[in-house]
C-alpha cells in the first residue's frame, strides 16, 4: 500500500501531460507509459482480488487479507471512517504483473481545506510481477521529479493511517513505503 499526496498527483498529471481535469490519474499515467492493462470497475476489481486470493500461489493469510480489503475498501458507496474520513474507489487496473487499485482519501478539517491523498493498493501476482511493478512505480516517481509523500504530508495523513491500521493488516498501512522503495 502506498500513500500518494495530491501535490504529487498534480505534478505527475503535468509531467505526463494528462490535462487539467484528471479523473483516473494512475490509469492515465500507466497508459502514457504504454503499460498493457485492463481497466477494472469496482465489481471487476473485487473479482480480480478474489481470483488472486483463491489462486494456489497465495497463502491463506494473504488470501484472508485480500478478502478483508475487498470487504473494507470496495463497498458500493464511499467508506466513511469515524464519520469524517472518506475513502472512494477511484480506479483499478490489472496488468500481467499485478492488480493496482487507486482509492481517493478525503480528510476533512475544521476551518481549513480538506486534505486529499491517493492510496495505491498493489497486489503482485508473482515475485517477478512484484519486481516489475516496483520498477514501474519508481519510474513514475522519478519522472515526476518530486517526492510522492513528504514527511509533513505523512504526518497530516495520520488520522487515516490510524483508522486503516485498525482495519487492515497489509504492508504499507502504517509506514511510508516510499522511503524504502
Amino acid at each position: 500500500m502506498l500513500y500518494v499526496s495530491k501535490r504529487f498527483i498534480d505534478k505527475a498529471s503535468k509531467t505526463f501531460g494528462l490535462g487539467l481535469v484528471v479523473r483516473k490519474p494512475l490509469i492515465d499515467i500507466l497508459k502514457k507509459m504504454n503499460i498493457p492493462l485492463k481497466e477494472l470497475s469496482r465489481e471487476e476489481a473485487k473479482e480480480a482480488l478474489d481470483r488472486v486470493a483463491e489462486s494456489t500461489g497465495v497463502t491463506i493469510s494473504i488470501g484472508q487479507v485480500i478478502k478483508h480489503l475487498t470487504l473494507s475498501l470496495l463497498l458500493p458507496t464511499s467508506l466513511v471512517i469515524a464519520s469524517v474520513k472518506k475513502i472512494f474507489y477511484r480506479s483499478g487496473v490489472e496488468t500481467g504483473d499485478s492488480i493496482i487499485l487507486d482509492f481517493l482519501i478525503e480528510i476533512p478539517r475544521a476551518f481549513r481545506p480538506s486534505l486529499y491523498y491517493d492510496l495505491w493498493l498493489i497486489v503482485p501476482k508473482t515475485e517477478v510481477g512484484e519486481a516489475n511493478t516496483k520498477r514501474v512505480i519508481k519510474t513514475i516517481a522519478e519522472k515526476t521529479g518530486v517526492p510522492p509523500l513528504t514527511d509533513e504530508e505523512w504526518e497530516e495523513a495520520r488520522p487515516i493511517v490510524e483508522k486503516l491500521r485498525e482495519q487492515l493488516r497489509v504492508r504499507g498501512v502504517e509506514e511510508n513505503l516510499w522511503k524504502i522503495l
